[in-house]
């Protein structure tokens, strides 16, 4: 019957043997994507918003927004009364020393392409003189006692050069760590196995009156 512990010893020790294995990590090397990017430099239309406001202009005053404009521009002019008195405004577009002139009183002078009267809301597309320091003036100044709320968005479109990033997806090998963890439960069966018929094995030695 020695062949019951022979065997009982093997399936013990293969059984145990398989149960540490599911705790020993497994180095495994896999390909991982990765996005990289790549930034490029393209000579193309460029957009970007210059003015985005909305904004109270009291009776008897006026409100300017001044900037300039690099040659080539193009405007996109939104205007939008949204409340006040009949809801509209004079809109004039002039040099920053005319500007200077309108406040203290003067005789102005303003480009009649895109200035407009008694506006309540409009649209319009104008390129500005290059270089020059352009104010765009929302006057309620024609208004004795209501104050006009204001919304106005100007665009600016031009031609130079723009930032664009790409990404693309390679592959890099990349190390991971897997266990065997299928082998748990054949481990505790061959375990179990080996200790029976190890006990049986003593068993059957004590019954035959067998050290």
């Amino acid at each position: 019957m020695r062949i019951l512990l022979a065997m009982g010893i093997v399936f013990a020790v293969v059984g145990a043997g398989l149960i540490i294995a599911t705790y020993v990590p497994i180095p495994k090397t896999v390909m991982r994507p990765v996005e990289v990017p790549t930034t490029t430099t393209i000579y193309t239309t460029i957009r970007e918003t210059w003015l985005d406001e909305t904004f109270v202009v009291d009776p008897g005053k006026a409100t300017a927004y001044c900037g300039s404009f690099p040659g080539g521009a193009k405007l996109y002019i939104n205007v939008n009364v949204l409340s006040g008195g009949n809801r509209d405004i004079d809109f004039y577009v002039m040099d920053e020393s005319e500007w200077r002139v309108f406040k203290a009183g003067g005789t102005f002078y303003y480009y009649v392409e895109p200035s407009r009267t008694r506006i309540t809301s409009f649209n319009i597309v104008w390129e500005p003189p290059s270089n020059k320091e352009i104010c765009f003036v929302f006057s309620n100044t024609f208004s004795i006692i209501a104050s006009k709320t204001v919304k106005a968005t100007i665009e600016y479109e031009r031609i130079g050069y723009k930032t664009v990033t790409t990404t693309t997806t390679t592959y890099q090998p990349s190390t991971e760590y897997t266990t065997f963890n299928e082998l748990m439960m054949p481990g505790f069966v061959l375990t179990l196995l080996g200790i029976a018929l190890i006990i049986s094995h003593f068993a059957v030695y004590r019954r035959e009156g067998k050290t």
